[in-house]
């Protein structure tokens, strides 16, 4: 069956605004929660999350919730929060689209392109840097406004830095607690998604050996010894190597299927003498032997000293996250730090100044507690956003939050250009204040005394109108940015939708 024209349009739209509107209550400090079936059930006020639980028995308007949640998880993969954000938006720009004279698409399509990239402009010059009092605001606010837990994330991040590792694990206790660890962060994932045991999509290894090698395998009896001797001792196998080909791969991955071996494998990050560099910095922290080219070492001959160990590694398609290593580091910074001294390259310190601080900031873990299952998975849930958001406004700084911030890139944008289609787009950044004002119970008043130019807006927290800066509510910018991003994302895709086929069953 094939639908044309606007009664696709009409149908995907129908999935945006169901999806929309089911994620718009859990938008801000009022925000309410949806309960999810499950056993038991599961209450929370995600907006992923949320929205992942969306579906419709019309399959063209399956298409249209589908459409939001693609680009809602993408939103929530590249700055960890902004989700609902970004439906909403989506929501009012699409509906926008439909209230257009659409007798030029390509014309329309360059304009929504040309307002998304100068508002992203205008968003960057608004950001402001983050102090150590502003992180404190982000992680409380991205917190839901629990500020036990921003209390924790401002303090987890004063121990390992913007650029630290934290990771996130389901504790048995009432309390939510971290501790320092020994770990370090690789910049690749695992070799294959085959590796993958969770159903997070993530290979997770607990108390595994660590073998390292800066060598290619290929043939599968070269890394057999090593499987073996893990599998002797009943612990995981935490591969580095510089490659995994040819039969050595095939078997692997074979074994791994048939839930033969437990093991995950990463390619050792860089090239060349890096990489060797950057071994040696894993060795330091996990203990062991670097099995190299240089010095002819035989992988097949292996004992008790050539592995290292550590409390859990952590592989997901991106990068590896290696926890409670039980080596000891800080003769290989004391040793990094005489290099930096003697250093004559801008490029070599900076590099030198990267791997020493990786190894002096540790990995902090957070056991997160609570009463039941459904509250522990709530809370971890929160703290999970918490942390993506609070690194995000380390990285890019932050702006005035409440909505003002991207109401006023969007004024800043329209004071520089002058493009057609604008009025259609007046109400669509003021979409995230009205649903604040809306969850926040405020009344038809409220939006008169609102000034964004003064940074005057609604506190939703705390029912008052003011100024939101001074007030401590902000928004990371790389968090608002990916907001608009996925939303516009959506609208063009929706604008150029003119045929929905399904397939035959």
């Amino acid at each position: 069956m094939i639908l044309f024209g606007n009664e696709v349009k009409e149908k995907i739209l129908q999935g945006i605004n169901l999806v929309a509107d089911t994620v718009r209550p859990t938008l801000g400090p009022q925000a309410r929660t949806a309960i999810l079936q499950g056993t038991p059930p599961v209450v929370i006020n995600d907006g992923v999350t949320i929205a992942k639980y969306v579906s419709h028995e019309d399959p063209y308007v399956q298409m249209g919730i589908q459409l939001v949640q693609n680009l809602a998880f993408k939103a929530q993969s590249k700055a960890g929060d902004g989700t609902t954000t970004a439906c909403v938006l989506a929501q009012s720009l699409c509906n926008s689209i439909m209230a257009m004279p659409l007798t030029n698409l390509h014309s329309i399509r360059n304009n929504l392109e040309y307002v998304r990239d100068e508002m992203m402009l205008c968003l960057d010059n608004l950001a402001e840097p983050v102090t150590d009092d502003s992180i404190l605001d982000v992680a409380t606010i991205a917190a839901n406004n629990d500020p036990v837990l921003g209390e924790l994330i401002a303090e987890v991040f004063s121990h390992v830095g913007k650029d630290g590792v934290i990771s996130v694990e389901e504790g048995h206790g009432l309390s939510t607690e971290f501790e320092l660890k020994e770990g370090l962060e690789l910049d690749n994932g695992y070799a294959s998604h085959l590796f993958a045991n969770q159903d997070s999509g993530e290979c997770i290894l607990e108390k595994p050996l660590v073998f390292c090698t800066n060598k290619t395998i290929i043939n599968f009896s070269d890394i057999l010894p090593a499987l073996e001797y893990a599998s002797s001792k009943s612990r995981p196998l935490y591969l580095i190597c510089g490659d995994l080909r040819g039969s050595a791969l095939s078997n692997v991955l074979a074994n791994v299927v048939q839930g033969r071996i437990q093991i995950g494998v990463t390619q050792a990050p860089n090239h060349g003498d890096a990489r060797l560099d950057e071994l040696k910095d894993i060795i330091s922290v996990v203990g062991g032997k670097l099995f190299s080219d240089e010095a002819k070492d035989d992988l097949r001959v292996v004992d008790e000293a050539s592995f290292g160990e550590c409390d859990k590694v952590i592989l997901n398609q991106v990068d590896s996250t290696i926890i409670g290593g039980i080596g000891n580091p800080l003769e290989r910074v004391q040793a990094l730090t005489e290099l930096y001294k003697v250093a004559n390259n801008d490029w070599i310190r900076e590099r030198l100044t990267t791997r020493i601080s990786r190894l002096k900031g540790g990995i902090a873990v957070i056991t997160v507690g609570g009463g039941s299952s459904v509250e522990l998975r709530e809370t971890k849930e929160r703290l999970d956003d918490a942390l993506n958001a609070t690194k995000a406004a380390l990285q890019e700084g932050v702006i005035v939050g409440g909505g003002l911030g991207l109401l006023l890139a969007f004024q800043e944008m329209k004071k520089e250009v002058d493009v057609p289609n604008l009025p259609y787009l007046a109400d669509v950044f003021m979409t995230p204040i009205s649903v604040l004002l809306q969850n926040g119970d405020a009344t038809e008043d409220t939006w008169d005394a609102i000034k964004p130019s003064d940074l005057i807006g609604y506190n939703a927290k705390t029912g008052e109108v003011e100024n939101l800066w001074e007030a401590g509510v902000i928004d990371p910018v790389k968090v608002t940015k990916s907001s608009l991003s996925a939303a516009m994302s959506i609208a063009l895709m929706f604008l150029s939708t003119e045929v929905a086929v399904l397939k035959e069953e």
